[in-house]
């Protein structure tokens, strides 16, 4: 079986944990060839540059080159891999993400995440859950029944949201986080880490502590 060439954007701490996640569904049933990483085109490398000894390939030019490969955009920063999401699409429609579930994560059937997301290792994702695309779900996240991920949102490790818990797009969710069942944390909230949602927080707000509340508010 040929392999489907992939390549990944980004060049940080987050892309080698993607990169990973590659090497170990590939262990389990081999899949993608990893080419490479790309970058923005200011990027300038520094002597602690690279993926795991992956090249960097080149800024999202290489792609027009390369018709064929699937990308995943290996940016932890959920608005900043919305920007080079639209910026890679406006360049180039049609263009195929990758999605990524590591083979330790569970995820029940029909709650698949959408296209571009990955999914760490130990993440459990239960019944009539919708994860939008190009999520990022961390180590060890645990997401319950019939909560809403939109498209963009960060959860990082350990986050853990009990039933109908809706996050808008680009939320970005601290490690440990936690919310109470039915709570909506707004389009592009930060959640500090360890923070506890037990009310709506509303959109763009930046919050923190046991219960969260907006800074400033």
């Amino acid at each position: 079986m040929s392999l489907q060439p992939l390549v990944l954007f980004g060049a940080g701490g987050h892309a080698r944990e993607v990169a990973q996640i590659v090497r170990d569904i590939n262990a389990i049933a081999p899949r993608w060839q990893l080419l490479g990483a790309l970058v923005d085109a200011a990027y300038r490398p520094s002597a602690e540059s690279g993926v795991s000894s992956l090249p960097i390939l080149g800024d999202a030019g290489w792609l027009a080159e390369h018709r064929d490969v699937a990308v995943v955009v290996a940016i932890g920063e959920p608005q900043a891999r919305r920007r080079i999401v639209l910026d890679l699409l406006a360049q180039r429609a049609g263009l195929h993400f990758a999605t990524l579930i590591h083979p330790r994560a569970w995820i029940a059937a029909g709650s698949e995440p959408g296209e571009g997301s990955v999914v760490f290792a130990g993440a459990l994702v239960n019944v009539d859950v919708r994860i939008g695309a190009h999520v990022v779900v961390n180590l060890g996240g645990t997401i319950s029944h019939d909560c809403r991920i939109g498209d963009f949102a960060s959860l990082g490790p350990g986050v853990r949201l009990p039933g109908r818990v809706q996050v808008g797009e680009a939320a970005d969710l601290g490690a440990g986080c936690s919310a109470r069942p039915r709570v909506r944390i707004g389009a592009g909230v930060v959640l500090g880490a360890g923070a506890v949602a037990v009310d709506d927080l509303p959109d763009g707000c930046v919050a923190a502590g046991v219960p969260a509340r907006p800074l400033g508010a």
